[in-house]
């Protein structure tokens, strides 16, 4: 019993502070003040009617959609050659792989500032893709390479033996069996790309300002509830996106259950 309640009291605690920003979001004040005095969707409406906070939001989902393509391809790839190929120094690229996810993500910024300005990067959308694949695609090789932990090898080498090719086998036996792995992936991916602001900051300019930034800039020289009702709406968006993959495994795992039943 004592265990449930401790749970309780730090679920509580580490929710509050969500629990809290909600009803300031709808405030009708101009300031941040707990519990508000009366309500109000103006500064839902001050959002939806910026342009530049509209700009900065599709930005950031421009960004976030290519970077989950090409660190789920990237990711995916590197987790098929750690798992089913044996070469040297299989355990430095491992390492290799997983680096971003180690080193703190201010000394990459400053790598990449440095880097990209030789090559002039810097603010422009392919400089934050470039990042922002970089910090996503660890992620990605670690989803998918625990997907494939779990699969049976025997399947696949069964398909060679009949004579399947390499491609057919990955396409039709391995990638069927990772849809809740890749899924895991591109959702891990996206909310990475989209809610990354301390990389962006050290190349993001006026061209290329992501929703973060945006935030962050809004944070340090004008505070008023509009930043609550963005940080509602990136949560919405979390919560949303959580729940797709959980419905997508839960169906995934039905699917499988009927079909072993049969």
């Amino acid at each position: 019993m004592l265990l449930y309640i401790f749970t309780f009291l730090v679920v509580i605690f580490l929710i509050s502070p969500i629990i809290v920003l909600v009803p300031i979001s709808f405030t009708s004040l101009s300031y941040f003040k707990f519990p508000p005095p009366s309500f109000s969707t103006q500064w839902y409406n001050s959002f939806v009617q910026n342009d530049e906070w509209l700009k900065s939001f599709f930005k950031s989902l421009e960004l976030s959609c290519v970077v989950v393509i090409l660190s789920v391809i990237i990711g995916t790839i590197a987790a098929l050659a750690v798992s089913r190929v044996n070469f040297k120094f299989k355990k430095a690229f491992m390492a290799l792989m997983v680096t971003p996810m180690i080193i703190p993500i201010v000394i990459i910024g400053v790598a990449l500032l440095n880097s990209f300005a030789k090559i002039g990067l810097n603010d422009t959308m392919i400089g934050l893709i470039i990042a922002h694949t970089l910090i996503a695609v660890p992620i990605v090789f670690v989803t998918v390479m625990s997907g494939l932990k779990g699969l049976d090898k025997n399947i696949e080498l069964a398909a060679e033996g009949l004579g399947s090719t390499e491609i057919r086998v990955f396409f039709k036996i391995i990638l069927p069996q990772l849809k809740s792995s890749m899924l895991s992936a591109c959702l891990f991916a996206f909310i990475t790309s989209f809610d990354e602001v301390s990389v962006t900051l050290f190349l993001a300019g006026t061209k290329t300002k992501t929703l973060p930034v945006a935030m962050w800039e809004t944070m340090r020289t004008e505070l008023t509830p509009t930043l609550a009702a963005v940080s509602c709406i990136l949560i919405l968006l979390t919560i949303i996106i959580l729940a797709v993959q959980n419905i997508f495994n839960y169906r995934l795992k039905n699917k499988y259950t009927c079909s072993s039943n049969k």
